[in-house]
């Protein structure tokens, strides 16, 4: 397994995984469309001082996860998938990927993360608050930003 930058020739199969997880049928369909930025994640991503990672099984895209910059102190945590295999034993694939988000966060001098997940994603939520994630109310966002769900929990992590 391995965990590297976003290049533009993964772009294809991030879309499929990220398309892949959020259409499991447990929540109202999105497209391409509704998220514009996976086709042009380095300049949505990396461009504007945020990040992309992708792990790679055997060259094969396993999993992702996306940080934007929002001003000096607030990053955004976004396209955070994991294929079904490589979560939890023995892959643990979500939490290295993670783990590379808040180190590179933590580089960058941010001082908060924020994310948003559809509200019936309790896995999601449970990872987020072991994390040290805490919901808020989209009220106490610190900014707008986009996001596909209109259903969505808010969550946010003090650095």
């Amino acid at each position: 397994m391995e965990i590297g930058v976003y290049r533009e020739r993964d772009r294809e199969a991030v879309i499929e995984l990220v398309l892949h997880c959020q259409n499991d049928g447990t929540r109202p369909p999105v497209s391409v469309q509704d998220q514009p930025e996976l086709l042009c994640i380095e300049r949505a991503y990396m461009a504007g001082g945020g990040n992309f990672w992708v792990a790679r099984d055997e060259g094969r895209v396993a999993g992702s996860i996306g940080l934007m910059r929002a001003g000096e102190e607030t990053g955004i945590l976004k396209k955070f998938f994991v294929y079904e295999q490589y979560r939890g034993a023995p892959h643990h694939l979500g939490s290295q990927l993670y783990a590379v988000l808040l180190a590179f966060a933590r580089e960058q001098g941010l001082r908060r993360l924020i994310l948003d997940t559809p509200q019936n994603t309790e896995r999601a939520h449970k990872f987020y608050e072991r994390a040290g994630f805490y919901k808020i109310p989209e009220q106490q966002l610190p900014l707008v930003y986009d996001h596909p769900y209109c259903d969505c929990d808010f969550f946010c992590l003090d650095l």
